[in-house]
């Protein structure tokens, strides 16, 4: 189509004016479409956040603002509105794929500022994160079990996430293997020792 083809022409403004009403209007024929199909419905949403993802990255390098700062920004903008529509429209993987997105962002900014971390400290940057988000899980249960998931799932990636930060960023990676074993069996444990709580929990 001609806006389509003039696109790169068009004032900033407008620019994001068509961005967000192609997003609007796709987000709004999904929910409507779930009603009659909710494969198909999820199928446009899902289109609708990639396109939302897609545009506004190719904006920022178009208009020469695609350093990190301002995509981490913007993808954390983007994992907020996942985790807020997720939430609202009952979708727990865009729910989770809003907290993954502001994961990647907090793994950058300690890319960027903490490049020689030792392994402990990499433990204290996520671990505490695992914790909090175990208790979100607990405490929003009685209101939404999908959204309670989803945070316990969220807890338990932050639980391992300092092997994969160990992995990709760090030179030493001889004691990954050890540390996995040790973080699987004191997952295990922990569970095991509040298998009472668990079993309420999940019921």
């Amino acid at each position: 189509s001609l806006v389509a083809l003039y696109f790169n022409a068009f004032h900033p403004l407008l620019q994001t004016g068509l961005a967000l009403t192609a997003v609007l209007g796709l987000l709004l024929f999904g929910q409507r479409c779930r009603a009659k199909n909710e494969a198909a419905g999820l199928a446009y949403i899902g289109l609708g956040m990639f396109f939302l993802l897609g545009i506004g990255l190719y904006m920022l390098r178009l208009h020469g603002v695609d350093g990190w700062g301002a995509s981490s920004a913007f993808l954390t903008l983007c994992g907020l509105f996942w985790i807020v529509f997720g939430i609202g429209a009952r979708i727990p993987v865009l729910h989770f794929c809003g907290w993954a997105a502001l994961i990647l962002v907090y793994a950058v900014l300690l890319a960027k500022s903490a490049p020689g971390t030792e392994w402990y400290q990499v433990q204290l940057y996520w671990v505490p994160g695992a914790f909090v988000f175990g208790w979100l899980s607990w405490f929003v249960r009685r209101w939404s079990k999908p959204a309670s998931a989803v945070l316990f799932v969220t807890g338990a990636l932050l639980w391992f996430m300092p092997e994969v930060h160990t992995a990709f960023l760090l030179d030493e990676q001889g004691w990954i293997q050890l540390q996995l074993i040790v973080k699987m069996a004191l997952g295990g444990a922990i569970l095991f020792a509040i298998r009472k709580q668990v079993i309420a929990w999940v019921a």
